[in-house]
């Protein structure tokens, strides 16, 4: 069985890595903006609005740039969207052991249909991967787009845009369909094994310098990065945080 939407990394992907380096909080490393490259090259996919000359560019744009601040707006907002659902859940399935009853192994069982029925219908997908098991691997994880899919013998082999990967139409992530086993990402002769998956929680936002009769005005505006999503943001992690300090389990 194969589902594609038509988007292509090639085409509908920024052109430059996902190669950010910044400070939340002023103390806590990042490891990019592949949350923002994500949430913002969808918006443009499902506006039908086609990446510019810098967007195309290999060059990381500069962090003052208007692009690269609209690119950290979308990865705030891919974090603090739905009241931080995306952010809980990360936090969960990277503290919870994979397989416990809201384990990885069990979601994953639960959110690969969800992934395949949005694909079939031509919907494109961003996806949050799961890295390793206990919090501090949770600035580990990553977050991608799923575009595409074949599912043939057990196993899903799921395409996606990786902003790590640019220009890059051949990365797979491959989901053996069971539930059992590693979920494995495959670009070129690289391999990285994740815990698990889950379909994020995904609000379009309009594409920057399009006009107002645009198709992409025409779809629900993002809750946009404020002192309220910012209180929301602080909410959402000491919740999270003081749920993980209450329930601490071991592997």
């Amino acid at each position: 069985m194969h589902m594609d939407t038509g988007f292509r990394p090639s085409t509908h992907g920024f052109g430059f890595p996902n190669a950010w380096h910044d400070l939340v909080l002023g103390a806590i490393t990042s490891r990019g903006r592949c949350g923002g490259m994500v949430f913002a090259a969808l918006d443009r996919f499902a506006a039908d609005v086609p990446l510019t000359p810098a967007e195309q560019a290999r060059a990381l744009p500069d962090y003052r740039a208007p692009l690269a601040r609209h690119i950290w707006r979308r990865q705030v907002e891919s974090i603090v969207t739905r009241l931080g659902s995306n952010l809980m859940r990360f936090a969960l399935l990277t503290y919870l052991p994979s397989h416990a009853p809201k384990g990885t192994a069990r979601t994953r069982q639960s959110e690969l249909p969800r992934v395949l029925a949005a694909l079939e219908v031509g919907q494109p997908v961003p996806l949050g991967l799961v890295s390793g098991l206990s919090v501090r691997h949770l600035a580990q994880n990553h977050q991608v787009l799923a575009y595409a899919a074949d599912v043939e013998g057990g196993l899903a082999r799921i395409r996606i845009y990786d902003p790590n990967f640019p220009h890059r139409d051949d990365v797979v992530l491959e989901v053996p369909i069971a539930g059992t086993g590693p979920v494995m990402e495959r670009a070129g002769a690289r391999t990285v094994p994740w815990r698990g998956f889950f379909a994020e929680r995904y609000t379009p936002a309009p594409v920057p310098g399009v006009g107002a009769g645009a198709r992409a005005q025409t779809t629900p505006r993002a809750t946009e990065p404020s002192a309220s999503t910012g209180t929301v943001a602080l909410l959402v992690a000491t919740a999270v945080a003081g749920w993980l300090l209450a329930h601490r389990r071991k592997r």
